[in-house]
């Protein structure tokens, strides 16, 4: 894949699919991932004419480490990403980790970002009145446990989950994941979608496991941009029986970001919620986007 040299000298691994006249649409993956496509996840938006751009985040795949990213960095990066590409307005699409990064990128680039699908995404740590980790499953339960404790714990739990998805089966991987996963989620991780999320996650965690540490530390510490910054129109989908990042924290980002419409799916969990519609979901926020353009 593609490599962007950034500003500070830092490589940003990056890739492009569908067509070259579609609408853009940034992609931001979950904790770990990278900039592999997964056409699970990506093929609804490219057969609705969607050019869809992945990257993998500072530590991931071929991206180089940042220590210390923030959330709003990330956002920065993606910003000269497109400007590179020579796109001038876009589209962001979050997803669980990636969520928040869809958002800092509406706040850093107010005038190209017109619109945020936010899908499964995690609200802030400290965001108040909320119990960040209830009705969370038992590995991020531990995963977040560690925030707090220094970065040498956060790095020897994140080493002993990489271990047991990195080159490992669907199978295999949901296994070790049983915790976080209810039943539409099973049968989402061991069908197509298992293979395609197995190969996206062997590249991020390929040359070690600085992106999750980094992705953990982020999504923990302040976010770096404000939520009054964010104005664009917001679609927000959450699954009620998400194990990995709860309802209650789409529940609290409905409350506190004006321009989302708020769509929370009875029987929907982390994946399955995503999985074969995200392309839909895109062509509402492009309609909402459209019509708020119309005079």
């Amino acid at each position: 894949m593609p490599l962007l040299r950034l500003p500070d000298g830092r490589d940003l691994e990056y890739e492009v699919q569908g067509p070259s006249t579609g609408p853009v649409a940034l992609f931001h993956h979950g904790m770990p991932g990278s900039a592999v496509p997964m056409d699970t996840v990506l093929g609804s938006m490219t057969a609705r004419e969607f050019r869809v751009v992945t990257y993998s985040r500072a530590g991931y795949g071929a991206s180089s480490h940042a220590a210390g990213r923030t959330v709003a960095d990330t956002a920065a990066d993606c910003a000269f990403l497109l400007t590179t590409l020579g796109v001038e307005r876009y589209l962001t699409v979050g997803w669980s980790a990636g969520g928040p990064h869809a958002l800092a990128g509406a706040a850093v680039a107010p005038e190209s970002v017109e619109g945020v699908l936010l899908v499964s995404s995690f609200a802030p740590f400290d965001a108040d009145g909320l119990d960040y980790i209830e009705g969370m499953g038992a590995q991020n339960v531990a995963q977040f446990g560690t925030v707090g404790h220094g970065e040498p714990a956060m790095r020897a739990l994140v080493a002993q989950m990489a271990s047991a998805v990195r080159g490992n089966t669907s199978a295999d991987v949901a296994t070790e994941m049983a915790s976080l996963l209810p039943p539409v989620d099973l049968a989402v991780l061991t069908a197509e979608y298992g293979a395609d999320n197995a190969a996206n996650m062997d590249h991020g965690l390929s040359r070690g496991d600085d992106g999750w540490v980094a992705d953990l530390a982020a999504l923990t510490s302040p976010w770096g941009f404000d939520f009054g910054a964010v104005v664009a129109p917001i679609e927000l989908w959450h699954g009620a029986v998400d194990q990995m990042v709860p309802v209650t924290h789409g529940q609290w980002l409905a409350e506190h970001l004006p321009t989302a419409e708020v769509h929370l799916e009875p029987d929907q969990g982390h994946l399955s919620i995503a999985i074969g519609s995200l392309g839909e979901k895109l062509d509402v926020l492009r309609g909402r986007v459209a019509g708020r353009a119309t005079p």
